[in-house]
């Protein structure tokens, strides 16, 4: 089928992180209201509903379905994916497709999540050691941490990196998440307040792990450039997707300290674009620990494989240098509803190119997004620009 529509940011909603004492429900409810008073659209003019499929500890199971009847909705189209940390992500994706092929003309696309309401040594850690190998890796009692502990001790082994640096990237990230009025944290921290937290899993420390909090996001796409008189039309101007042969750490073509389908798929959201890397002029990674957000810029050619943390840190990244990374603080910096982190991001970057973020890029025309579900190496990228 010709793709001819081309999705556009009609309108954005999201709450602060933090911890919400109301049902998921209500958090929905509100930034749906929020995407559709942004937009100047009614209700009934949604005719897709898109998703990631919450967590098994949310109270209301088939979300999607009951927020239908809430929203008194009927639609041609309604998903909840699950894919980890990229649900999001491939929910929003599925939108995009949707609306360039016709199927439907405006789609929501939202996530909301709860994580205060959960006990991190009850059914938060069953959940988490289902997603590790079951046979060999599960019953030791694996955590996220404990798999991007090994691959940043290797990528500090094999590039001679310096554990003070990597902190210095979990600064560098607080500062933009402490500006950003929707991050989770009021104060900055110090080199020394990374190195001296308390011990987490060897090399990581508290400080480099994104905080879990709670979240909600939604956007709302139509198939015509409808906009706010005061912004400019966000397009979507490019998607990709790709999964190497990998599994958290049983990778079995590439180093621990490479994120191949980072490249790949950035190389193809930007060639749909019809866009190269120094066109962009904001990127929004899915970085959850420091070393993570260095290898990334190494995938995309930034910097050479071991000079990732060097190029976090130099003029090329601050908000006011040609290629600013995680402006809003990204996860590390800005708090990590996994769930809703791909959103946010996407939130993010339409309030950027708009010229009202609260770390602004200067001048911004083109933005760049990523997610990934952890070291599980499935990850998209996404492409906006200002214009249709």
């Amino acid at each position: 089928m010709t793709e001819t529509a081309v999705p556009t940011v009609a309108g954005i909603g999201s709450v602060p992180n933090g911890t919400h004492s109301v049902p998921e429900r209500d958090l929905a409810l509100r930034v749906v209201r929020e995407a559709l008073e942004d937009a100047s659209l009614d209700l009934s003019a949604i005719d897709g509903v898109y998703m990631p499929s919450p967590r098994p500890w949310t109270p209301q199971g088939f979300f999607s379905t009951y927020l239908l009847r809430l929203l008194g909705l009927n639609v041609d189209r309604a998903l909840e994916i699950s894919t980890g940390g990229s649900s999001g992500a491939n929910a929003f994706h599925s939108a995009v497709s949707d609306i360039r092929n016709g199927t439907v003309e405006a789609a929501l696309v939202l996530a909301v999540e709860r994580n205060s309401i959960v006990d991190t040594t009850g059914p938060y850690f069953d959940y988490i050691l289902k997603s590790f190998d079951s046979e060999f890796e599960s019953p030791i009692g694996m955590t996220v941490p404990a798999a991007y502990a090994q691959s940043m001790q290797r990528y500090m082994y094999e590039y001679d990196i310096e554990r003070a640096d990597l902190a210095d990237i979990v600064v560098k990230n607080r500062k933009n998440g402490v500006a950003n009025p929707d991050g989770l944290f009021d104060e900055g921290l110090s080199r020394d307040d990374v190195l001296d937290a308390r011990l987490i899993a060897d090399p990581i420390r508290l400080f480099d792990c994104p905080a879990p909090c709670d979240g909600a996001a939604a956007i709302l796409l139509t198939a015509d450039a409808v906009t706010n008189s005061d912004s400019p039309p966000i397009a979507v101007q490019g998607t990709g997707y790709y999964h190497t042969a990998s599994h958290f750490l049983m990778s079995r073509d590439s180093s621990i300290t490479e994120l191949p389908a980072v490249r790949h798929a950035v190389n193809t959201a930007t060639e749909r674009a019809g866009l190269v890397l120094p066109d962009i002029d904001v990127f929004e990674p899915y970085a959850p620990f420091p070393h993570i957000e260095a290898i990334v810029l190494e995938e995309l050619g930034v910097a050479k494989r071991g000079d990732g943390v060097a190029a976090c840190l130099d003029a090329r990244t601050p908000s006011e240098g040609p290629f600013s990374i995680s402006p809003s603080g990204g996860c590390l910096g800005r708090g990590h509803p996994p769930m809703v982190t791909p959103l946010l991001n996407y939130v993010e970057v339409v309030k950027q190119l708009r010229g009202t973020a609260s770390t602004q890029v200067r001048d911004a025309k083109s933005a760049l997004t990523t997610a990934e579900h952890g070291h599980l190496n499935g990850v998209t990228a996404t492409v906006f620009g200002t214009g249709v």
